[in-house]
């Protein structure tokens, strides 16, 4: 009889054991960091700005599954002038290319960009694709530039598109709510960081 009342109670409570803990509500979701680059958080923002939003992105991603984040990094060129041929030539400045050290790197998954259009990337949408993606965050800067028109195309092309507003900077706070407000109207959705984390 001991057995069975503990086999009773053992059948009760594995339930509440195994799910008790719920999802945190980004966990499938795939996130988006884009431009989080020395070149831009030294020389854009305030250091008390760069530190929140890198704070906020670290906090998301910790919410996140570490497969589903993708680190975007824009391409910085520099036009070369020479006594010799060529005498005109491009290169890149790598070093204005370095993501922040403060960022956490949870893979390898790194692309970069060209275009303010994250959607661009050819690797991108294949990394996608592969993974039946559905629903993406996009973070980072800037929120006028880079961040809208890759909520912009992400939507077009058929995927739930959010945005976290502590998780994005614009040139200003004025400037930043008016571009939410915009994105709203065209369907993307807001997350509130302080809700991301269900346990």
């Amino acid at each position: 009889m001991k057995r069975v009342l503990f086999l009773l109670l053992l059948f009760c409570l594995i339930p509440f054991s195994c799910f008790s803990q719920k999802k945190a509500l980004v966990e499938d979701k795939f996130l988006i960091v884009l431009d989080i680059q020395e070149y831009y958080t030294n020389n854009k923002l305030s250091g008390e700005s760069a530190q929140k939003l890198i704070d906020s992105i670290n906090y998301v991603m910790s919410n996140t599954s570490s497969n589903n984040v993708i680190y975007i990094k824009s391409i910085h060129k520099l036009l070369n002038l020479s006594l010799s041929w060529p005498f005109v030539y491009v290169t890149h400045d790598t070093s204005a290319m370095c993501l922040d050290k403060r960022l956490n790197l949870v893979n390898d998954n790194i692309l970069t960009k060209e275009e303010p259009n994250t959607f661009t990337i050819k690797a991108l949408n294949d990394f996608l694709k592969q993974n039946n993606a559905k629903e993406i965050i996009i973070t980072g800067l800037l929120a006028e530039q880079g961040v809208y028109e890759s909520l912009i195309a992400g939507k077009k092309l058929g995927y739930d598109m959010y945005i976290i507003p502590e998780a994005i900077v614009g040139k200003s706070q004025k400037s930043k709510e008016k571009v939410i407000k915009k994105l709203l109207k065209k369907g993307i959705k807001i997350l509130d960081i302080n809700t991301l984390n269900h346990d």
